[in-house]
């Protein structure tokens, strides 16, 4: 996977993944913003405010006819987490101009994410005051949501607990009573700063005119006066220094049991594929360690399977159990990653877990978006190659020991249960 960039502004780099596997092309607007708990909620809100209306499209309805007359393009709002950062902007889907009669699509849909970008539909100097209070309600229902899918929760509460003192622990979201708290002029401002002091990733996934795009683009800029803040990697604590145990009690049926785990690994460490490869082992797919054994031979989980976050160091295991069945549950996990920290791997566990990652990889071709996220996760990270096919090579080249080596740093700082109330029989 080949992917041309240029920076077209201070802090501005627009990066085209060239492929014509596709009819149609996608292009990504991305604000690259350090994870902080006083702008998360702003930033979160934002990008479905700038989603409202423009100068030219002042609301849903004007914006949605003429991306009807765009061959039924797509702009959707994107707000995500990635360790100790916050990406969010808007993305699009287009038609391939090669697939259209005589409508430069590629052209007006560009046109449309500038309109929204640089153009919002203000009023009195700001934002509309209705389509700031319409977009707090849908984020204040998008955190109520989370907190009703107890697996979620669950999962969230764990990275709250964890990570108390790290920046891990930072919702996107930030926080109802902060979505509460923003006014027009405060969100309005907030914009400001994002197009003035924000790194900015500009992806097209498709076919183009490169020259034509870049121009488009850096033409909006042209005006702006940036001063970009550097993004800065967190520091990651390596090894749990002590197990912290939290309980939760609210009105469940079933008990979630999440675990977190120090990895000892950082971003700059080149084992990713070594990391992913032992997750796949231990409770990453359907042959797994952890579902083999714990879920299915045991039957002590409804669930329960681990999943890593390079960016800040950890692993979750994450299990759905009855109340009952806790610490044989929390003892069978932690049982399971000391197998293989003994190398007590199998070949035929070993090699599923290399086919089922090198899927995973080579997945990435299946969509325009998959192959942003690819790619920008490895600028993010500033590691590895730059192709899946090429990742793939490496796992073939790992043994049961190199896994064991990478289960030999993992450590455990944190379980979290949520349970319901007990019952007096």
């Amino acid at each position: 996977m080949i992917t041309k960039f240029t920076e077209i502004a201070d802090g501005v780099k627009l990066n085209y993944i060239e492929t014509d596997k596709f009819k149609t092309n996608y292009v990504s607007f991305n604000f690259m913003a350090p994870l902080e708990k006083e702008r998360a909620s702003l930033n979160t809100l934002l990008c479905s405010v700038l989603m409202r209306g423009t100068e030219k499209y002042p609301n849903q309805s004007s914006i949605n006819k003429r991306l009807q007359y765009l061959y039924s393009g797509e702009v959707a709002a994107r707000n995500d987490k990635s360790g100790e950062y916050q990406i969010f902007g808007l993305k699009a889907n287009m038609l391939d101009n090669r697939y259209t009669a005589d409508t430069d699509v590629t052209d007006g849909m560009t046109d449309i994410i500038c309109e929204l970008i640089f153009k919002p539909y203000l009023e009195n100097g700001v934002f509309a005051s209705s389509y700031v209070e319409g977009e707090k309600i849908n984020l204040i229902d998008a955190i109520d949501a989370e907190i009703n899918n107890k697996t979620k929760y669950s999962m969230t509460r764990l990275n709250e607990e964890m990570f108390c003192s790290e920046v891990f622990g930072i919702s996107k979201y930030g926080t109802k009573e902060q979505v509460k708290e923003i006014t027009p002029e405060g969100l309005y401002k907030a914009y400001k700063y994002a197009l003035e002091r924000y790194k900015i990733e500009i992806y097209f996934v498709g076919k183009c005119d490169f020259e034509k795009v870049k121009e488009k683009f850096a033409s909006y800029f042209k005006d702006i006066k940036r001063d970009v803040i550097p993004l800065k990697d967190a520091d990651i604590v390596l090894s749990s220094k002590g197990v912290k145990e939290v309980v939760d009690i609210e009105a469940v049926n079933q008990g979630k049991l999440c675990l977190g785990f120090r990895t000892g690994c950082t971003p700059k460490d080149d084992n990713y594929h070594l990391l992913q490869l032992f997750s796949e082992v231990y409770g990453g797919s359907p042959t797994s360690k952890l579902f083999m054994n714990v879920r299915e031979k045991m039957s002590l989980c409804y669930y329960c399977r681990s999943i890593i976050s390079r960016r800040s160091g950890s692993m979750t295991v994450a299990s759905g159990i009855e109340v009952k069945n806790k610490q044989i549950a929390e003892d069978e996990i932690i049982a399971q990653l000391d197998a293989i920290k003994r190398c007590e791997i199998t070949n035929e566990e070993l090699e599923s877990a290399k086919k089922s990652l090198k899927n995973g990889y080579m997945q990435v071709y299946d969509s325009a978006e998959s192959m942003e996220t690819w790619s920008m996760f490895r600028s993010i990270n500033t590691f590895g190659c730059s192709d899946p096919a090429e990742e793939c090579k490496k796992v073939d080249l790992a043994t049961a020991e190199d896994i064991a080596k990478v289960a030999s740093k993992m450590t455990l700082d944190t379980v979290y249960f949520l349970r319901g109330e007990e019952k007096n029989d």
